[in-house]
């Protein structure tokens, strides 16, 4: 008979973290269900800088609502195509990584950047898309751009892993 195997500190940072991790998101859940004010300030930030996009680039813009036209296209920006839940997946691992307050904070602002920029650039690229090569919508919408942001949201944590300071074995 085998006697069980007792965690080493290593399991139980991992471990550790991981319940920080869904205890953040709970919260962060919690929030966005309680205030639905998160979510209509995540879709019309997203409406606001998509219009800034076009004008930018002297494309004629519309909004009526959360409908956005554009060339003939018409898009409605709903609450899943802001950026916010990613966010917030991506909030709750950088808050229960172990690193400092300081840190944590430049992560969650940098981050917060970076993946509301990658979603208005998905966002903008469905809108073409949607005007130039229709028969490619459906996959570019629900296959694409859902792997991407999940990737992205990966790839914005490493590289946030990477600023911080190499941890010191104990001796």
């Amino acid at each position: 008979m085998k006697t069980p195997r007792r965690l080493g500190s290593s399991h139980k940072s991992v471990l550790l973290f991981l319940v920080r991790c869904f205890a953040y998101w709970g919260l962060a859940l919690w929030g966005v269900g309680r205030f639905k004010q998160i979510e209509e300030w995540g879709t019309g930030l997203t409406l606001a800088t998509l219009q800034i996009a076009f004008r930018a680039v002297g494309q004629q813009v519309h909004r009526v609502g959360s409908t956005l036209s554009v060339g003939g296209a018409n898009v409605e920006i709903v609450s899943d195509c802001s950026p916010h839940m990613p966010f917030l997946i991506f909030g709750a691992v950088i808050l229960a990584f172990p690193s400092s307050w300081r840190r944590r904070l430049l992560g969650l602002v940098l981050g917060a950047v970076a993946i509301h920029l990658f979603n208005a650039l998905r966002i903008l690229t469905l809108i073409w898309i949607l005007r130039f090569r229709y028969s490619w919508f459906d996959f570019a919408h629900v296959y694409l751009w859902q792997t991407g942001t999940v990737l992205m949201v990966f790839a914005t944590f490493a590289l946030w892993m990477r600023t911080l300071p190499p941890r010191r074995e104990p001796a």
